[in-house]
């Protein structure tokens, strides 16, 4: 059966579906119903209009909602697309905690390989010097003082 003129770009739209075999019986009978309604109009302002008083049209919309999954985009479902991501995110998830893993494992070993005093250096920076230490305590120390006491 051909498709009424006015009726081609509505069927266009669920060209972009890959419809299970209810939903295509559910299609083809809708636009059944369409076809008829089409067939008794004289032109395609009265059939748009009369098809926007029947609940034809919110039929076809319904039908566009309920099967919304199965909208096709780069010829794939929208729920393979979803499940797509999901594994290439899961995917991304693990590689991530791998790397992050990995990275710090070799910081230890590196941190561990390094003689005391450098590691003593890394992590306190100058207070661990024996001379220039103490005189840095000391000067944190008058800072504290002077802000205590409201002095600059």
């Amino acid at each position: 059966m051909e498709t009424h003129p006015w009726l081609v770009a509505r069927k266009q739209v669920l060209n972009n579906y890959r419809l299970p075999a209810e939903g295509k019986a559910e299609v083809e009978s809708l636009f059944a119903q369409m076809e008829k309604l089409a067939s008794g109009c004289a032109n395609q302002g009265v059939f748009e209009q009369q098809l926007a008083a029947s609940p034809l049209s919110q039929e076809y919309n319904n039908l566009l909602t309920k099967y919304a999954k199965f909208f096709m985009t780069n010829d794939k479902t929208t729920d393979e697309q979803v499940q797509d991501l999901q594994k290439i995110a899961a995917q991304s998830a693990a590689q991530e905690q791998v790397e992050s893993m990995v990275k710090r494992e070799l910081h230890t070993a590196a941190m561990q390989a390094l003689p005391d005093e450098v590691r003593e250096f890394k992590f306190g920076g100058l207070r661990v010097v024996p001379v220039i230490g103490p005189i840095i305590q000391w000067i944190d120390n008058i800072k504290w003082i002077s802000r205590l006491f409201g002095r600059k």
